[in-house]
């Protein structure tokens, strides 16, 4: 909570970002947040139900099964929102009338598959009762989130003469980045762990 009240203090105050840039940022976030809700929540719950159920009763196979089935459905599900969002960014920016977040949406589209298979890999280690990985994982993803958007903002700002909308699009760019670096780091310890 501390690390994203900082880059937000850090957003609201940047020369150039102010409330046009927290508006096409909020208004292209607001749409992945709907997306990622339906592709995902309580996904790691239900896994980590499912496989400490049949690890209770040492079905380490059949807990196995369940991640795979679920790996993939929610692997297609998630893809199928990153697509939506990616191709339909243009009606969607349009129809919230925010023409500017077009682009934020597009480099926020690649998260969503990233979170929902991030999502079924910590449901099964919660059944498997590594709970710690889960914790990591999202302690990470908010650390890299705030220094990549710092860094991003920073960087698009002074390369571009402080152009707004390039520097909404990177500071959500920042949250495609750091999704894709806590799975990365899921996806490390789960090959070492099988």
């Amino acid at each position: 909570k501390l690390l994203g009240l900082i880059s937000k203090i850090f957003l609201t105050n940047k020369e150039g970002f102010g409330d046009v840039g927290n508006g096409i940022y909020g208004s292209g976030y607001q749409i992945y947040a709907m997306l990622l809700t339906i592709s995902s929540i309580g996904v790691p719950n239900a896994i980590s139900k499912l496989i400490s159920e049949k690890v209770a009763v040492d079905d380490y196979k059949g807990a196995h099964r369940i991640f795979r089935i679920a790996l993939v459905t929610f692997g297609l599900i998630g893809l199928t929102g990153t697509l939506s969002l990616f191709f339909g960014a243009l009606v969607i920016a349009n129809a919230i009338e925010v023409p500017e977040a077009m682009l934020s949406l597009q480099v926020l589209s690649p998260s969503i598959t990233f979170v929902t298979v991030a999502a079924v890999l910590r449901g099964y280690f919660n059944g498997l009762d590594k709970v710690s990985v889960t914790a990591k994982s999202q302690s990470l993803e908010q650390v890299f989130k705030t220094l990549i958007t710092i860094l991003a903002v920073e960087f698009i700002g002074m390369g571009t003469g402080l152009n707004t909308t390039l520097m909404a699009a990177g500071a959500n760019l920042a949250t495609t980045l750091s999704v894709t670096l806590s799975f990365l780091y899921i996806i490390m310890y789960y090959r070492s762990f099988r």
